[in-house]
């Protein structure tokens, strides 16, 4: 009888070792509701980033460099190699012949400001191997999520602070099929520093080395991956700000959460604990399917604060963006994000997402 009682026992503890052991394996190992960009963790997917790493080669080009070394003494010379290289993109090849053109290039040499400009960028980019690196690592994410695309090139330029129109930071545009990054870096030179001075906080704090390679996939790249259709209203425009947020984390699965949205730490955790309370005012005052749009630019564009919380950062509306998109990957593990990218019903993503999030109010 003792031996049937023990061995019952054993039996039970036994079964419930596997519960616990199965219970523990379907929990998430890592923080946070963006779950999918872990998966490369897996030793076979890490095996197929390093074999992606070993091909992934880039052109990163410093026109910046190239005419801050232009020897003045022989100038027209200097055009005209310029020329040769970047003809089609920066320097006609026949600006050389022109004197005109040679003294213009004079005049932005010797320019005070523009000294002081190329002195800052000198004193953080003589050496940018260290942002070269992260940017060939958000490449080798991109080409194992997006097998068919090509490898962009990158051009560095200085050209100039317009605080009157600071969005324009890294630029890209299509040529020969191919992608073209501008990389403005007088554009990252620190949120304090003095060409700053007329811009407002949220905006400089944004003006950080750190911010570089992220642009270069939140502002240009992700558009490639996205439908060419015009968003409508407010959930429109909140999904496709969820998509471009999503798909950035995923091309930088290391890099803590705020700066992928240019958030503070503080401001992160603001939205974290208050998502629940936009999005039920929201609810409240029937501006879901709003076609304002005045509203969704408040809700989605950068701002100092999102209207009327208090205390709260600014795009809210893409923060729920992004977490309506990141429950929608969780609940549709069938789903790649190659097939969330390009989907166009904004409605059916947040119906399937189960998006239900609670006011702490």
């Amino acid at each position: 009888m003792l031996i049937i009682i023990l061995c019952v026992l054993v039996a039970a503890l036994v079964a419930g070792c596997l519960i616990w052991y199965f219970a523990s394996a379907k929990k998430k190992s890592h923080e946070g509701p963006n779950q999918r960009k872990y998966v490369v963790e897996e030793r076979k997917e890490q095996n197929r980033l390093e074999e992606l790493a070993k091909t992934t080669n880039f052109d990163f080009i410093r026109f910046d460099m190239d005419v801050k070394n232009l020897d003045t003494n022989h100038l027209q010379e200097g055009i005209r190699k310029l020329g040769l290289k970047y003809h089609g993109i920066f320097v006609d090849s026949t600006a050389w012949h022109y004197p005109q053109a040679v003294r213009q290039m004079r005049q932005f040499l010797a320019d005070p400001y523009f000294v002081e400009l190329f002195k800052y960028v000198g004193q953080q980019y003589n050496d940018m191997s260290d942002v070269k690196a992260e940017i060939k690592q958000a490449l080798v994410y991109y080409r194992y999520y997006f097998p068919e695309v090509a490898v962009p090139t990158f051009y560095t330029v200085v050209g100039g602070i317009d605080e009157a129109s600071p969005t324009k930071l890294v630029e890209g545009f299509e040529q020969d099929g191919k992608m073209v990054l501008i990389l403005h870096l007088d554009w990252y030179l620190g949120k304090d520093n003095k060409y700053y001075g007329g811009l407002p906080q949220y905006i400089r704090y944004q003006c950080d080395k750190k911010f570089l390679p992220i642009d270069c996939f939140r502002n240009v790249l992700v558009w490639q991956q996205l439908p060419n259709k015009e968003p409508i209203t407010l959930l429109d425009n909140m999904v496709l700000a969820g998509k471009v947020l999503y798909f950035t984390e995923l091309m930088f699965p290391n890099t803590p959460e705020a700066d992928v949205f240019g958030y503070t730490t503080e401001q992160m955790q603001w939205a974290e604990q208050h998502h629940g309370d936009v999005w039920n005012y929201l609810i409240e005052k029937e501006l879901i399917y709003s076609k304002d749009a005045g509203v969704a630019q408040h809700l989605v564009d950068v701002a100092p604060e999102t209207k009327p919380f208090k205390g709260s950062p600014g795009r809210m509306g893409a923060y729920v963006g992004w977490k309506i998109v990141c429950d929608f990957m969780e609940n549709n593990p069938e789903i790649s994000l190659q097939q969330m990218m390009k989907m166009t019903d904004a409605n059916e993503l947040l119906k399937k997402s189960g998006y239900k999030p609670k006011s702490i109010k």
